[in-house]
C-alpha cells in the first residue's frame, strides 16, 4: 500500500494524537503490535463481520488486492451500475478507505461500517420514543456527540467525506451495523458455523471468516442492528474533513512529524517502549523521557488539577518531567483537606523518595479482622461477540474457570481448588454451583479488584432470567453480595500499603511482583516459581512453563491469552481430542492457580510486615 494515502486506520491513529501518524508511517515499533491481533481474536469481533455480510447476499469482494489504485479502479467499475460490494476501496484527495459494504441503489448509497462494538436497541429505542436523545448523543458536549462513540462515529463519517468527494451529487446514508445486546441468540453453538480463511494479503494482518451454515437461520433471528447514523455524521463531518486534510498535507508531498506537545496523554502511548532508548515516546520528550522515577508513574497523575489545567502538563511544559517535580501545594483540595487520591500520590512520591516499604497503621488490625478460613478466588471469564450457546445475548459474561487457595487458620498452609469448564455448553450456573460448595457460608472471601462481585451479580441475574441453576443458588450469591465477606485486596492496597516498585499502580501482578523481589522468605517458600535471570529474579508470572501443544510452544500469562486457550480448550473438547484438552487444561489451571497464589503473597508479605508473621 502506498504510505502517502492517509487510511481510515490513519485517521483513527491520528485522532489519538497527531504526531502518531508520522510514528506509524515510518514504521516504528509499538508495544501493542501483538495486542491488537490478540484481542481482536479473544472478542470474536471477525465473527461479526462474517455474520453481517450474510444480510447481503448479493454482494460480492471487489478490489481485494495489494495494488490499492487498481482496488479503487475495481471499485469505481463496479459501482457504475447498482449493486452490493464488500471491501469497496475509495481513494480521493490524497484519502483512502475500503468501505466494509456499500450499496449503490441509483444515486443513493448505503455505506455500512460494521462495528463490534455493542448496542442495546431496546434502550435506544426507548430514549427516542420518550423524547431523549438517542445512544449517541450527549447534549451537553461540544457538538452533541458522547465521547465513547466518537471514535465509531468519526470513521464512518471520514469514509462518508470521501464517498461525497467522488460522487458529490449523490445522497449518501451511513450506518454502523453493530451486535444487538437486547436480543437473545436462538442457535446453539452459533460460534462453531464459521470457518477463518487466510487473509487475501499481508495488507490487513487481522483475521478473517466465513460463515458456514444456512444463513436463513441468521436472517430469521438477526443478532445484529443496522443504525442510521445520518444525523450525527453531519455534525462530526466538517471537523473530520479538516482534520483529514491537515493529516494529508503532512503526508504529502513528504512525510513531515506534526507536533504535539508532551502530555499525561502519552502514559500510555503505544509508542512508548519500556527500555528502549529509540522510540517515538524518546524522539517526542527527549531527554525528559528518561528521568527515573517519572511523572507520568504517578498515580492518577491526569487529574491533579493545577492553577490553569492539569498540573502534569504545566510542570511538563516548563520541562519538569520527574516524580518529585509535582509540587505538593497541587494534591490538597481547595478546602484545605486531603482526599484519598491526593493521600495515596504523597504516600507514592515520599515512600519512593525514601526508597521505602509502607504500610498504615490500621493494615494489622485490617488483617486480624479478617474470618477464617480465608478463600483466596480469582475467575477467568469471556465476553464473545458471537453468543456461544442459545438464549446469550451478544458480549454477555461466560464464567469458565474459578480458582481459589483457601487457608484455614493463620498459620495453615494454603489449599488449592478449581473448577474448569468441562463441556462445550453453558458453564454459568454450574460454575455458581461449584463455588459454593467450596466457600460456603464461612470466612473472608478476598478478591483483587471488582471483576469477581460484576460476575457474581450478572451470573444471578442469568439464573433468575434463565431459570437455570437452583433458586437457592441465585439467593446465596444475593445474600453473598450484600454481606461484608467479600474483601477487595486491590482496594486495602490503595488505602494501606506501597512499595516502591509498584510506582502508580496497584494491580495484581505489579504488587506481587514488587513483593516477590523484596522478600526471600516468600522466594523460598514457593521455589517453584522461581527464575533466575541475568538481573536477578524474575517476577512469578514470567516463570509460567509453556507447554507444547501440537507444533507450537504456548504460554499464558495473562488475561486475553487465558481466553484464547479456553476458546482453543473448548474445541479440542468438541474433537474429544483428549492429549490437546490435557494440554490446554494445565495452561489454563497454572496461570489461574498462580492468580490467587500471588494474593496469598501479598498477604503473606503484609502479616510479616505487621509482626503476624515470624
Amino acid at each position: 500500500m502506498r504510505d502517502y494515502y492517509l487510511t481510515k486506520s490513519d485517521f483513527k491513529v491520528a485522532q489519538t494524537c497527531p504526531t502518531k501518524l508520522y510514528y506509524r508511517k515510518k514504521h516504528y515499533p509499538t508495544c501493542q503490535e501483538d495486542n491488537e491481533y490478540l484481542s481482536h481474536l479473544a472478542d470474536q469481533g471477525y465473527l461479526i463481520e462474517a455474520l453481517a455480510r450474510m444480510f447481503y447476499p448479493d454482494g460480492r469482494w471487489v478490489g481485494f488486492q495489494k495494488d490499492v489504485e487498481a482496488a479503487a479502479w475495481d471499485t469505481m467499475a463496479a459501482l457504475s451500475s447498482n449493486g452490493t460490494l464488500f471491501e469497496a476501496t475509495l481513494i480521493s484527495g490524497g484519502k483512502l478507505a475500503r468501505v466494509d459494504i456499500l450499496v449503490r441503489k441509483g444515486d443513493v448509497f448505503e455505506l455500512i461500517e460494521i462495528k463490534s462494538r455493542s448496542f442495546d436497541r431496546q434502550k435506544n429505542d426507548e430514549l427516542v420514543q420518550s423524547g431523549r436523545p438517542n445512544l449517541f448523543r450527549a447534549p451537553r458536549s461540544r457538538d452533541g456527540i458522547r465521547s465513547d462513540w466518537r471514535p465509531y462515529l468519526e470513521d464512518a463519517a471520514f469514509q462518508t467525506s470521501i464517498l461525497q468527494d467522488i460522487f458529490p451529487k449523490a445522497t449518501i446514508i451511513p450506518y454502523l451495523l453493530m451486535p444487538d445486546t437486547s436480543r437473545a441468540c436462538g442457535v446453539d453453538g452459533l460460534h462453531r458455523r464459521f470457518a477463518l480463511r487466510p487473509a487475501q494479503d499481508d495488507r490487513d494482518p487481522l483475521p478473517y471468516s466465513d460463515y458456514t451454515d444456512d444463513p436463513r437461520d441468521i436472517r430469521r433471528n438477526p443478532l445484529l442492528v443496522r443504525v442510521n447514523v445520518s444525523e450525527e455524521i453531519q455534525l462530526l463531518l466538517p471537523e473530520v474533513r479538516r482534520r483529514a486534510d491537515e493529516y494529508v498535507k503532512s503526508l504529502i508531498p513528504e512525510l513531515t512529524r506534526i507536533t504535539t506537545p508532551p502530555s499525561t496523554h502519552c502514559r500510555d502511548c503505544a509508542y512508548h517502549l519500556p527500555g528502549e532508548q529509540s522510540s517515538g515516546f524518546h524522539e517526542c520528550w527527549g531527554g525528559m523521557a528518561t528521568i527515573k522515577p517519572h511523572i507520568l508513574d504517578l498515580y492518577r497523575v491526569s487529574q491533579i488539577s493545577g492553577d490553569d489545567g492539569p498540573a502534569a502538563d504545566q510542570l511538563i511544559a516548563q520541562g519538569k518531567a520527574g516524580l518529585f517535580d509535582m509540587p505538593e501545594k497541587h494534591l490538597i483540595r481547595r478546602d484545605g483537606t486531603i482526599g484519598e487520591n491526593a493521600r495515596r500520590q504523597r504516600t507514592q512520591i515520599h515512600c519512593t523518595k525514601d526508597e521505602r516499604e509502607w504500610i498504615s497503621e490500621e493494615l494489622s488490625a485490617v488483617l486480624e479482622s479478617l474470618a477464617y478460613p480465608l478463600h483466596f478466588i480469582d475467575f477467568e471469564t469471556c465476553a464473545p461477540a458471537i453468543p456461544r450457546y442459545r438464549g446469550m445475548h451478544p458480549y454477555e459474561t461466560l464464567a469458565f474457570q474459578w480458582s481459589c487457595h483457601t487457608i484455614v487458620a493463620p498459620e495453615a498452609q494454603p489449599q488449592h481448588t478449581e473448577w474448569l469448564q468441562v463441556a462445550d455448553n453453558f458453564p454459568n450456573p454450574t460454575f455458581a454451583r461449584s463455588l459454593r460448595r467450596q466457600l460456603g457460608d464461612e470466612g473472608s472471601i478476598l478478591i483483587w479488584s471488582t471483576h469477581e462481585t460484576t460476575v457474581l451479580r450478572k451470573i444471578q441475574k442469568q439464573i433468575v432470567e434463565r431459570g437455570e441453576g437452583e433458586a437457592d443458588t441465585a439467593d446465596w450469591i444475593d445474600s453473598l453480595l450484600a454481606g461484608e465477606r467479600m474483601i477487595d485486596l486491590n482496594h486495602l492496597t490503595l488505602k494501606h500499603y506501597f512499595h516502591p516498585r509498584m510506582g502508580g499502580s496497584t494491580s495484581l501482578k505489579v504488587v506481587a511482583d514488587a513483593v516477590w523481589q523484596s522478600d526471600p522468605h516468600i522466594r523460598a517458600r514457593l521455589p517453584h516459581y522461581h527464575l533466575e535471570t541475568d538481573t536477578g529474579p524474575a517476577g512469578p508470572y514470567q516463570s509460567l512453563p509453556p507447554l507444547v501443544i501440537g507444533d507450537r510452544q504456548i504460554a499464558v500469562a495473562e488475561g486475553v491469552g487465558a481466553i484464547l486457550a479456553y476458546y482453543a480448550l473448548m474445541e479440542q473438547t468438541t474433537a474429544n481430542a483428549t492429549l490437546e484438552i490435557s494440554q490446554w487444561r494445565r495452561l489454563l489451571s497454572q496461570y489461574c492457580e498462580l492468580d490467587t497464589m500471588a494474593m496469598v503473597m501479598v498477604w503473606w508479605h503484609w502479616r510479616r510486615l505487621t509482626g503476624q508473621m515470624a
